[in-house]
């Protein structure tokens, strides 16, 4: 029936195909022919979804034909292919299926199956030799992000073997007191590290970097730049860091919840570990005492035995007419190289 009024017939048509369709899909059939109901997981029966499929790749091979893109609005066209994709990565991994095929399990601690996740292996190990072999980086991928996501990992790593109390370069081993490597690694990092210091002083590089050195010192020009412009501005920087951590009740050293203290208890221990009240008490210069074996008489209290040997100048005695009693700890001879046996006054 013709309208005299286009936009109220087209208004009409509308109303009739949302009625139309509305009683179809009531009915269980297919809201396009109405004669059979729709396939599984589909809204059209089998020969609405066949003819509709040729359609497509026919009005696809006319626009290629033509040069034209594949869909009239790409964008448009690509968030719907996302958003189709995102709800069915969601329901296969709701079922417990691998988001690619959605027909096996997933594998343990993972997000595709085996077979899925071989072929994304072996697909990623053949993109990564090629293009290394064009002497491209990270196999062409987002240098800035791949080492964004290599630091992250590696954080999330250190944090879990550290609180389980393993070592942070192996994670085998437990940690040594007062350290967060064990025993192997920190000798093999220590031993590393002398060779490699070793090596550079020897060929007459920077120790640091590895750059050359000039006049026999052990840094160059750029790092030793870099350590007197970062001075003040490293201990700003220390000093801010401090302030922010114990406002929130943080460990200073770690940034770890410290529960108001100023730092952890592993921090706290460590520290003390390292300090010298955990070794004992330091050992002071001993001081010497001289008495003249004639009378007993105390002579004077020296600091040093150049003092001892001015003392007997001055009284005009030799080493056989005095005693010099020292106030240093016997077991500090062994221990210390600063307290040493009372030696002669010349010596």
């Amino acid at each position: 029936m013709a309208y005299r009024d286009p936009e109220l017939g087209r208004a009409r048509g509308r109303e009739r195909f949302r009625r139309r369709t509305a009683e179809r899909l009531a009915r269980g059939l297919c809201p396009k022919c109405g004669r059979a109901p729709p396939e599984p997981d589909r809204s059209l029966c089998a020969a609405c979804n066949e003819k509709r499929r040729i359609a497509e790749r026919a009005r696809r091979a006319k626009r290629l034909a033509a040069g034209k893109p594949r869909y009239k609005n790409p964008e448009k066209a690509r968030a719907t292919e996302r958003e189709r994709y995102r709800l069915r990565t969601a329901e296969r991994l709701a079922r417990g299926l691998c988001p690619k095929c959605g027909r096996a399990p997933l594998e343990p601690e993972r997000r595709l199956c085996a077979p899925c996740g071989e072929k994304r292996r072996e697909s990623e190990r053949a993109r990564y030799a090629a293009a290394k072999a064009a002497g491209e980086i990270y196999g062409g991928r987002d240098a800035n992000r791949c080492r964004r996501i290599a630091r992250k990992r590696s954080r999330r790593r250190l944090h879990a073997r550290r609180d389980a109390g393993r070592c942070t370069r192996c994670g085998r081993r437990p940690a040594v007191e007062g350290s967060t490597v064990c025993e192997p690694c920190r000798d093999a990092r220590r031993t590393a590290e002398r060779e490699q210091y070793g090596a550079r002083r020897a060929a007459g590089l920077c120790g640091r970097c590895g750059q050359g050195a000039f006049g026999g010192d052990w840094l160059c020009v750029r790092c030793a730049a870099r350590d007197d412009r970062r001075g003040p501005r490293k201990n700003a920087a220390a000093r801010e860091r401090y302030a922010r951590r114990r406002a929130k009740w943080r460990c200073t050293g770690c940034g770890e919840p410290s529960r108001g203290s100023s730092r952890c208890e592993r921090c706290a221990r460590r520290s003390y570990v390292r300090s010298g009240q955990h070794r004992g008490l330091p050992v002071w210069a001993p001081s010497y005492t001289v008495f003249e074996i004639a009378t007993g008489d105390e002579l004077d209290t020296c600091d040093s035995l150049e003092e001892v040997a001015l003392c007997l100048a001055f009284a005009r005695l030799s080493e056989e007419d005095v005693e010099i009693v020292s106030d240093a700890s016997v077991m500090a001879t062994f221990t210390s190289p600063e307290a040493w046996a009372p030696r002669r006054p010349n010596a």
